[in-house]
């Protein structure tokens, strides 16, 4: 389906659950206390019956996350109704994005139901560094779960937030690390959602930064390669790998965004960095199939032109984190 600019939007962000293992300071940070009630959250019938308007009217590439969609309690039965809708070509990819935390357990589920992308978000290789941006998290664990991910066929995509001062010494061990071990790699600006007590000023660094870094040390070529989000690919024949870009701040890709996203408890934002949603939650019974589809072809098609995100200014989405609205 066509937007009103044209946009052809075919893929959705589905964020089961706002609930995390981790509480990344840029993401989901100790003070934060918003959570959706429980008793908000859409059940897995819910979900299904949405994603189910949303295949019909042309929506054909999902993406799973959170929070962390892997500990959500039900899950399963999710995984396996979109490899069921895939298995009939009504779904093209079925994609999910996870911090590794708990992919040990559920490699075999995602194999089975036709997942065959992963995108791990994970922002350093240094032990210390790590359980401090995650406020506990063990490292170890993770990189345990992407091997086994990888041994296992999965094609792994690392995604790193670039953090200025905290993991900028980092670039090109990742860069290395990933290529060493086959693993795409994409360097993410962090953006203004959720208000924090320090500036995101603070915290951001361009993600020209990491390319020039990375082209004067190893070079990198313009490459073809695209997938269903918003990376600028390069080829980096000296490390045998590809490595994206993402950057909302320093050159935003809203000209050709063709994403929606869906927060656990029924709310539906056209676009990630624009307060405007709406609730879909009493739609989502048997025999209004009708009206939810209508509303969300109104949604589509009034998809914002664009973000006014603006790394200097104070977040005008401030109660809203990353962890509601999904990476």
């Amino acid at each position: 389906m066509l937007d009103s600019f044209g946009r052809k939007i075919n893929y959705v962000r589905v964020s089961v659950t706002d609930r995390c293992d981790l509480r990344c300071s840029y993401c989901m940070p100790k003070k934060h206390k918003d959570f959706i009630e429980k008793k908000e959250i859409l059940s897995i019938d819910k979900l299904e019956l949405l994603s189910k308007s949303l295949i019909n009217l042309g929506i054909n590439k999902f993406r799973i996350t959170g929070g962390e969609p892997l500990i959500r309690k039900g899950i399963n039965e999710y995984i396996k109704f979109l490899g069921n809708e895939k298995k009939k070509k009504r779904i093209e990819e079925i994609l999910l994005t996870t911090n590794g935390t708990q992919l040990e357990k559920f490699i075999d589920l995602l194999v089975q139901n036709g997942i065959k992308r992963l995108n791990v978000s994970l922002d350093t290789l240094d032990c210390y560094k790590y359980n401090l941006i995650t406020n506990g998290g063990n490292l170890n664990k993770v990189l345990e779960g992407i091997k086994a991910a990888s041994q296992s066929g999965l094609k792994i995509k690392i995604n790193t937030v670039l953090l200025k001062r905290v993991n900028d010494d980092e670039i090109l061990s990742l860069a290395e690390w990933c290529g060493e071990n086959k693993f795409n790699l994409s360097f993410i600006e962090v953006m203004p959602i959720g208000e924090l007590s320090i500036s995101r000023n603070e915290q951001y660094l361009s993600v020209d930064f990491a390319k020039s870094l990375i082209d004067k040390n190893f070079g990198l070529i313009n490459s073809n390669y695209k997938t269903s989000g918003p990376s600028k690919y390069f080829k980096c024949e000296k490390l045998k790998s590809t490595i994206g870009f993402i950057s909302p701040i320093s050159n935003h890709f809203c000209s050709s965004c063709n994403r929606l996203r869906i927060t656990s408890d029924g709310r539906i934002f056209p676009c990630l960095g624009d307060n405007g949603s709406k609730n879909l939650y009493k739609y989502l019974e048997e025999g209004m199939e009708c009206e939810l589809e209508s509303i969300l072809s109104k949604i589509i098609f009034n998809k914002p032109e664009k973000h006014y995100f603006d790394i200097n200014q104070k977040s005008y989405i401030e109660k809203r984190f990353m962890n509601t609205t999904g990476g």
